[in-house]
């Protein structure tokens, strides 16, 4: 297949985006397109946006003609039941499956997955990822998966989550964990379409999570994730070393392979 059609769903509401821009940062959807298009410049893709009602009667109305849907990041929180927003993510990741489509969920992406397929997902326990997840392991499943070809069984990666999955769907493989979150990531079989769902960014820069992290700084102290500025200080040089030790291409290795996935299987 020479040419991929792609349809990314923003995970953010307008008024988060206008905050990730005084922050410096794209929105996750336009993120996401600069990255896909890095690997497949010749990709047609698409952006809607559940909350957007108009672009959702539009796109609904075309799903089958895509190779591959992603579900980006969100500063929503899963389960705001009352959440008007969060119920369209849901209800829409219902419809997609549908359609028989192969996804790339990371982060919130995933735990919409999980939701809509009737998982369930919690504040994380055992604390927040911060711009960064150490020490992700993969299971024996994850060593033989094709969202792992070329990954190390154990790496570092770009994170910024504090809820998990806690209890899986039916139809779900565990790809990969640490000691923050059990589903680190995870293959979900919805019917015809295939998910796989990690809870980190592979395709987001540590140098956008450290933007991120200066601009939510006090929000970061109110809830207590840090104690002080000088731990926010420590925190993000620690990013900044481990940011040294990488590049995009081995970063953005499980994005690469859905891609050559969706290319091989569509």
């Amino acid at each position: 297949m020479d040419r991929l059609n792609l349809l990314i769903v923003e995970g953010n509401t307008k008024e988060a985006n206008s905050g990730f821009k005084k922050a410096g940062c794209t929105s996750q959807s336009e993120n996401f397109k600069k990255h896909i298009e890095m690997y497949e410049p010749n990709s047609k893709i698409d952006i809607t946006e559940p909350c957007d009602d108009a672009s959702m009667s539009k796109i609904i109305s075309s799903l089958e003609k895509y190779n591959g849907i992603v579900l980006t990041g969100s500063t929503l929180r899963i389960n705001d039941e009352n959440d008007k927003e969060v119920k369209k993510h849901v209800e829409f990741a219902k419809k997609c499956f549908e359609y028989g489509k192969k996804f790339f969920a990371a982060c919130w992406g995933l735990q919409v997955a999980v939701t809509a397929m009737g998982g369930k997902c919690r504040i994380a326990p055992n604390g927040a990822h911060v711009g960064i997840a150490q020490n992700i392991e993969l299971t024996d499943e994850g060593k033989k998966h094709h969202l792992y070809i070329s990954k190390p069984n154990k790496f570092t990666a770009p994170a910024f989550n504090f809820d998990e999955v806690e209890v899986p769907p039916k139809n779900s493989v565990l790809l990969a964990s640490n000691k923050i979150n059990k589903f680190g990531a995870m293959h979900i079989a919805a019917g015809k379409s295939e998910i796989w769902g990690l809870q980190y960014h592979p395709e987001i820069p540590y140098s956008y999570m450290i933007k991120l992290i200066k601009h939510r700084r006090q929000r970061l102290l109110d809830v207590k994730t840090f104690e002080n500025n000088s731990e926010i200080d420590s925190h993000i040089d620690l990013i900044t070393r481990e940011d040294l030790k990488i590049n995009d291409t081995t970063r953005t290795v499980e994005l690469k392979n859905w891609l050559n996935y969706l290319k091989k299987n569509s």
